[in-house]
């Protein structure tokens, strides 16, 4: 199949655990209205978007302005947060309720523009295990797709209350359930039709010939790669990126940047700061720059219709 990895069903998720990989099911679901689930992705980006919470809430419950963190990559970002001028006039119980709020969705927003690095980076050859190269998987049609829907997930998760690993577990069987998903046998057919079309070889040997670019910076959405011909019938759902709009609402106001510290960095850096005089990135502002950047790539390598669903 794709990416060496196996298909499952809808009945056969496994148990979340946050952290490790013991009683999860990690392989892809096909869904008719959000294509491919990598099952991997979105349990990763879920429990990037808990621990980022945790980081933030810890830090504005300090009063902390400003702070830093890595995920997975060793990539370092940097938040610069201001604030409500009356912040200090609320009750503590005040505080950790409007905390606690803000945090999920920062976190949320975070963990999804972590997993846009990881795809930038591995553009440009980064292996997370140190040996094989990943840029076969950079930008993959299921990535951007699932990675959001982990985010979304683990916020709802926390917006809930919930014993986290319980709550994952639910509300993934929930939630992919309104997706239509399919059986294991369609996944397969639908793999057969892409076949040689939107990728070639098998992994880790694979030349991809389709790449998903939309992360959601034009419109505030993702919208799935469906394959033609599979599930004809229903309308893609489109993924809304995560919103900040529980700190405006609030009176906070929030920058982040970042440092990046893969070997990578400097094909990166180059194209953002042409004279090398830069070493860090702001996310909103340099992300669409790389990404287009790396599409322009991908064209000149396999061709324009690179990031269309087609066969």
């Amino acid at each position: 199949n794709i990416l060496g990895m196996k298909y499952t069903s809808i009945d056969d998720l496994g148990e979340h655990h946050y952290g490790g990989s013991f009683g999860e099911n990690n392989a892809l679901l096909y869904t008719a209205k959000g294509g491919y689930i990598d099952l991997g992705h979105l349990r990763e980006s879920a429990d990037r978007t808990r621990y980022l919470f945790e980081i933030c809430y810890e830090n504005i419950t300090n009063h902390k302005t400003d702070f830093s963190y890595s995920v997975i990559e060793p990539a370092e970002y940097h938040v610069h947060l201001e604030y409500p001028s009356q912040w200090n006039t609320y009750s503590i119980a005040d505080q950790q309720k409007i905390a606690r709020e803000i945090s999920i969705d920062m976190g949320q927003h975070f963990a999804q523009r972590s997993t846009i690095w990881h795809e930038i980076v591995t553009w440009y050859g980064y292996a997370s295990t140190g040996l094989l190269s990943e840029k076969p998987s950079s930008f993959s049609w299921e990535d951007g797709y699932s990675d959001l829907l982990g985010s979304k997930l683990a916020a709802e998760v926390l917006r809930q209350d919930l014993d986290y690993d319980r709550g994952m577990t639910d509300i993934m069987v929930q939630k992919l359930s309104t997706l239509d998903p399919q059986s294991a046998s369609i996944a397969e057919q639908a793999t057969e039709k892409i076949k040689g079309k939107w990728y070639s070889g098998r992994y880790p040997f694979i030349t991809m010939h389709k790449r998903n670019f939309d992360v959601g910076f034009d419109d505030g959405q993702i919208t799935p790669f469906r394959v033609p011909g599979i599930c004809t019938y229903a309308p893609a759902e489109p993924g809304r990126v995560p919103a900040l709009d529980s700190l405006a609402l609030y009176g906070f106001t929030m920058h982040l940047t970042m440092t990046p510290h893969e070997s990578e960095r400097r094909n990166i850096l180059k194209i953002i700061y042409p004279n090398r005089s830069g070493t860090t990135l702001d996310p909103e502002r340099d992300f669409p720059i790389l990404i287009q950047h790396i599409r322009k790539e991908a064209i000149r390598e396999v061709g324009k219709d690179v990031d269309k669903p087609t066969l």
